[in-house]
């Protein structure tokens, strides 16, 4: 079982290669703290950054938490989550492009306030890339069409028309038992 939350810090020294930043001030060190407070939740809290590129998947690996631990957060993420949260902390306007693991992709990307934020899909990456403007810590739910959801989707909207229909042909049934017994009175 997983004890959160797992925090780990990046700067120039420790920068590893699945993660590209682009500074604010070019001259300046940068530095990123990565927390997962959950297993769909993770935190951002930026020092010098303007543009950030996660891979996902490789982030959680590189936590230090077990490899059970990893498989279970990345298999949660691929299969049951409906939302990945993202809690941004940083100055300016940021842009976010964050590598999803397989079989995740993000159908709309919405402030905690329902307001939705412009994005674009990479498939070539399977990453969302979107665009967060500060006015203090902000947070971002990416709504995720897992393969799981999706599927999970069809099956209530096939179980909906089959309903639906199943229903409209008693009424019918009816109906026409209607206008048969009335047809046999007369």
């Amino acid at each position: 079982m997983v004890t959160f939350p797992v925090t780990v810090t990046y700067s120039d020294a420790n920068k590893p290669s699945w993660l590209a930043v682009i500074k604010e001030n070019p001259d300046q060190p940068f530095q990123l703290t990565i927390t997962l407070e959950s297993y769909d939740r993770i935190r951002f809290d930026e020092v010098n950054i303007e543009g950030l590129l996660v891979d996902l998947p490789k982030a959680i690996t590189d936590t230090g938490l077990t490899v059970a631990d990893v498989n279970a957060i990345i298999a949660f993420i691929r299969f049951t989550a409906p939302r990945i949260t993202i809690i941004a902390n940083g100055t300016g306007v940021d842009l976010f492009e964050i590598v999803l693991p397989p079989g995740v992709t993000v159908s709309q990307v919405v402030k905690a306030t329902g307001e939705p934020i412009p994005f674009f899909f990479n498939y070539a990456r399977n990453s969302v890339v979107f665009n967060v403007e500060f006015h203090s810590v902000e947070e971002i739910q990416l709504l995720v069409a897992s393969v799981s959801n999706v599927l999970n989707k069809a099956v209530v909207a096939i179980s909906g028309v089959m309903i639906t229909l199943s229903v409209l042909q008693m009424i019918i049934r009816e109906m026409y038992s209607i206008t048969e017994e009335v047809r046999r009175k007369i």
